[in-house]
């Protein structure tokens, strides 16, 4: 059994991997989860531009159409392979709508489109959406159709998704064969987690195996059958793949990292490896917030040592850092994080002549 430390390294070693080309990285990590704030870049590109070669801002977006991805929600919503979005959809548990209906005839006849597109063929009345608040109904037939799997995002026009007609999907594995895939394919995304922790995120897959009780008989069956090992770590079991594809991380290095960062993504693992809270405080109230808006950990070596606030700012990038307790009095963390620094704005397109940095 790893002791704590071999544990921690093992899980950022398989994260962390060496950059190499956009394909390859996304095929290693599965699943790259995606989120609209831009602050100072999207989550996806944030989570990228560590793990892929030369990554620039827009990258997946610009590429998006050329690879054999698709856009769906696993345990959030992000980019997957075909292969695992057929296994995903599709979903059948309601019957569609005449609107629904109505919403597919019209992009089969003319064509991948936008909700604003759509509008013009059908209307767009305001309806309540899942959050409470209100959205335009073309919209919100869009998302339920591609959430269902029968529409597929083509590709974004300015961040917008352009939807077109998916191809039909006949399972051909059984639910639970499928919900297990899922599993996998989770577990590769984010790497070690607690058996709790993975149910609750994947229990939105009822409609593939509804008790709970069932689902966790299906999570055995992997274990029991050697396809995923168990190491107890501190008294806390944790659950993960055995890539086979050990990698291993630069040292003296700082990384920046998105607050949806498979490194980051499971809080109770990351309070466990490094004894502190994260908290993502986009939707604080701004006088209640303590680490900022965007705030994003900072890995110094293998541990986390603090956070940073980046934006853009007068054409260039403005950075201030803070920390747990102290920050490190090494001249080489000085250096790194300069070095991370201008790894971020050379990632956005920025000026770095006239970029501010607060190390504190």
């Amino acid at each position: 059994m790893p002791s704590p430390d071999q544990f921690r390294k093992r899980v950022l070693n398989d994260s962390l991997f060496s950059p190499c080309g956009m394909a390859d990285a996304i095929e290693r990590l599965g699943f790259v989860q995606a989120d609209p704030i831009r602050c100072p870049a999207r989550a996806q590109d944030l989570i990228l531009r560590h793990r892929v070669k030369n990554y620039r801002a827009g990258d997946l977006e610009r590429r998006y159409p050329d690879l054999d991805l698709e856009e769906c929600y696993l345990y959030a919503y992000g980019f997957l392979s075909k292969d695992l979005w057929r296994i995903v959809h599709p979903k059948t548990e309601k019957k569609l709508t005449a609107e629904h209906r109505k919403t597919l005839d019209v992009i089969r006849q003319h064509g991948p489109m936008h909700s604003k597109d759509l509008e013009y063929h059908v209307g767009g009345e305001r309806v309540k959406n899942y959050w409470g608040g209100f959205s335009r109904s073309a919209k919100m037939a869009m998302e339920t159709l591609h959430n269902r799997g029968a529409l597929r995002v083509a590709n974004r026009n300015n961040g917008i998704r352009v939807y077109e007609v998916a191809d039909e999907i006949e399972p051909t594995r059984p639910p639970e064969e499928r919900l297990q895939e899922i599993m996998l394919a989770t577990l590769q995304a984010m790497g070690a987690t607690t058996r709790r922790f993975l149910l609750s995120e994947l229990s939105h897959f009822k409609y593939l195996v509804e008790s709970v009780a069932d689902r966790r008989r299906c999570l055995q069956g992997l274990i029991d059958a050697g396809r995923i090992r168990v190491d107890s770590i501190d008294e806390v079991e944790y659950l993960s793949l055995d890539s086979g594809r050990r990698g291993r991380m630069k040292t003296d290095t700082v990384r920046i990292l998105a607050p949806f960062d498979p490194i980051v993504r499971d809080r109770t693992r990351f309070e466990h490896f490094w004894n502190w809270t994260y908290r993502f405080e986009a939707y604080t109230p701004k006088h209640k917030r303590k680490l900022g808006y965007y705030a994003m950990p900072v890995l110094w070596r293998d541990q986390i040592v603090g956070w940073a606030n980046a934006v853009v700012k007068a054409g260039g990038l403005k950075v201030d850092f803070g920390y747990i307790d102290r920050r490190p009095k090494e001249r080489t963390f000085r250096l790194a994080a300069e070095s991370e620094v201008n790894r971020l704005s050379e990632f956005l397109g920025l000026d770095q002549s006239i970029q501010e940095v607060t190390l504190g």
